[in-house]
């Protein structure tokens, strides 16, 4: 299933990588998860376009708007070299887990 595949790579990412490596993988791995979960091109869209297709998106508000924040500062770290610590990377890794458990 899409969850258990999505907890199966949870648990393979290390948050000692390097930073962007980390949100890459991490931002990859929610992506995959709302695409083979709602059948929505998440993959292949930005974070932008995301948030712009809102009503695409059958989740609660709180919950959409923490996937827009975790994707932007996944973009934020991947393209504006932004470095949070390691208790932050651990921290959103963790959101990332319970919003799959949501949804």
């Amino acid at each position: 299933s899409p969850k258990d595949k999505a907890y199966r790579r949870l648990e393979e990412l290390d948050s000692t990588q390097f930073t962007k490596e980390f949100y890459t993988q991490l931002s990859h791995i929610f992506r995959e998860y709302i695409e083979h979960k709602f059948y929505i091109r998440t993959l292949e869209m930005t974070t932008n376009e995301i948030n712009q297709s809102r009503q695409l998106f059958p989740m609660k508000d709180g919950q959409f708007n923490e996937l827009i924040t975790f994707l932007n500062r996944a973009d934020n770290v991947k393209y504006a070299l932004q470095l949070p610590g390691e208790s932050e990377m651990n921290s959103d890794k963790e959101k990332i887990k319970s919003l799959i458990l949501e949804l």
